[in-house]
C-alpha cells in the first residue's frame, strides 16, 4: 500500500528495495576529577548551536550520572548516544555508546569507509570535553545539518504534552506486547507503517519505523511521515520509550507502561510532549486546540487498546470523524500554501 508517495511494508523488510546500514561505536576513558563535575559537562554539550539543532536529549538522571541523547539529521539518519559516568578511586570512568542508522537511501550514501573513523573521533572529542578542555561545536557531531530555526541562538523551542491512562483486560505482558507496530496490524484502525530497520522483525531497542497518522491528526502537516526511534524496549519491565521526528520541525517524546492490577486486568500509561525544531514548528504547537489533538491520540490508541483485550476486534473510526480529519486536512494544506506566500517571522 502506498502513503504519502511511499509504499508501506507493514513490517516486511523483505519487500524494501534498499536495507538500511547502522553503524555503532564506544568510548571508555578515565577523567581525574569527581562525578558531579563530570556530570555537570553534558547537557551543554547536546544543546542548539547557532540556531541548528543535532542532538535532542532523550533522558537526564542526576542520580544515575547517566544521560542519553538522540543525533538527528533529518531524512538522513537517526543517531543515539548514552552516556554513563561511575565514581572510581582515581576520578570518573566514562562510558560512551553510539549507534547510527541511516533511513533513507540518501543517508546510506553517508555509510562510507570513513564513517567509523569519524564516529570514533566524535566519542573522543566528546570525552576531551568532560575532561574541560576546548573542543568545537562541530567536533561533537557527524556532518550533515541538524534542523535549524532560521533564528540562529534567540531561537526558544516551544512544547506541549499529554498523558492517558486505561485499564485493559489481559495480563501485563499480553498488553504489553500490543507495543509493536506490526502488533498494532491487529488492533489500530487504518494502520500502516514501513519498517525502517529491525532485527528481529518487531519492536526493539534501536528500532525505527516511519507512519503518517501523527502528521495527519496531530500536526495537520499535509504529506508529513513521522519517524519513529525506540530508545528503551524493555518487555521485562514493561517499558517503551521512544522518540518521535516529523520532518524538521517537530520531535516528540514518547512513553509507554504497563503494570498488572490484578484479576487479569492491566494498566497502560501514555505519554507524548511535542517540542518545536524550528519556527514551523513552533508555529504549530502554538496553535489553538494542538494539546487537544495531541490528548485525543492517545486516547483513541488507549481506547484502541482497551476494545481489542475485551473484543479481539479494531475498534472503528466512524465515517464522520475520517470525513472531519480529512476536511481539517484540507484546511491545514491551504493555510500552509497562505504561509508560503505570506511568511511570519514569529516563532
Amino acid at each position: 500500500m502506498k502513503r504519502n508517495g511511499r509504499a508501506w511494508n507493514n513490517g516486511k523488510l523483505d519487500l524494501s528495495p534498499v536495507k538500511m546500514k547502522r553503524k555503532r561505536g564506544n568510548y571508555r576513558a578515565t577523567v581525574g576529577a569527581p562525578c558531579e563535575s563530570v556530570f555537570a559537562f553534558i547537557p551543554p554539550l547536546f544543546a542548539p548551536s547557532h540556531g541548528e539543532t543535532h542532538w535532542f536529549v532523550t533522558h537526564n538522571n542526576p542520580g544515575a550520572h547517566r544521560v542519553g541523547a538522540v543525533l538527528l539529521k533529518p531524512e538522513l539518519a537517526i543517531g543515539k548516544m548514552v552516556i554513563e559516568l561511575a565514581a572510581r578511586d582515581e576520578g570518573t570512568s566514562v562510558s560512551l555508546d553510539f549507534v547510527y542508522t541511516a533511513i533513507s537511501t540518501q543517508g546510506n550514501a553517508l555509510f562510507d569507509d570513513e564513517l567509523e573513523g569519524r564516529i570514533q573521533q566524535m566519542l573522543c572529542a566528546f570525552v576531551e570535553a568532560l575532561q574541560g578542555r576546548s573542543v568545537a561545536p562541530g567536533e561533537l557531531r557527524l556532518p550533515g545539518q541538524g534542523p535549524t530555526s532560521g533564528l540562529r541562538d534567540a531561537f526558544r523551542p516551544k512544547s506541549a504534552s499529554a498523558r492517558y491512562e486505561i485499564v485493559l483486560r489481559g495480563s501485563a505482558d499480553e498488553c504489553f506486547a500490543l507495543a509493536c507496530p506490526v502488533a498494532e496490524l491487529r488492533w489500530i484502525d487504518d494502520w500502516q507503517f514501513h519498517l525502517l530497520y529491525s532485527d528481529s522483525g518487531r519492536n526493539e531497542d534501536d528500532c525505527i519505523f516511519i507512519e503518517a497518522v501523527s502528521g495527519f491528526a496531530v500536526h495537520r502537516v499535509v504529506r508529513s511521515d513521522t519517524y519513529w526511534y525506540t530508545t528503551l524496549y524493555d518487555s521485562a519491565a514493561r517499558r517503551f520509550h521512544a522518540v518521535l521526528l516529523t520532518g524538521d520541525f517537530i520531535i516528540g517524546g514518547w512513553t509507554l507502561e504497563v503494570d498488572p492490577q490484578g484479576d487479569g486486568r492491566s494498566r497502560m500509561r501514555v505519554a507524548l510532549t511535542d517540542t518545536g525544531l524550528t519556527g514551523e514548528g513552533n508555529r504549530i504547537i502554538r496553535e489553538s486546540g494542538f494539546e487537544a489533538r495531541i490528548a485525543n491520540m492517545l486516547r483513541f490508541l488507549a481506547s484502541s487498546a482497551k476494545h481489542y483485550t475485551e473484543t479481539g476486534e479494531i475498534l472503528r473510526l466512524p465515517a464522520k470523524r475520517k470525513a472531519k480529519l480529512a476536511l481539517s486536512l484540507l484546511s491545514a494544506a491551504v493555510a500552509q500554501h497562505v504561509r508560503r506566500w505570506f511568511p511570519s517571522t514569529r516563532y
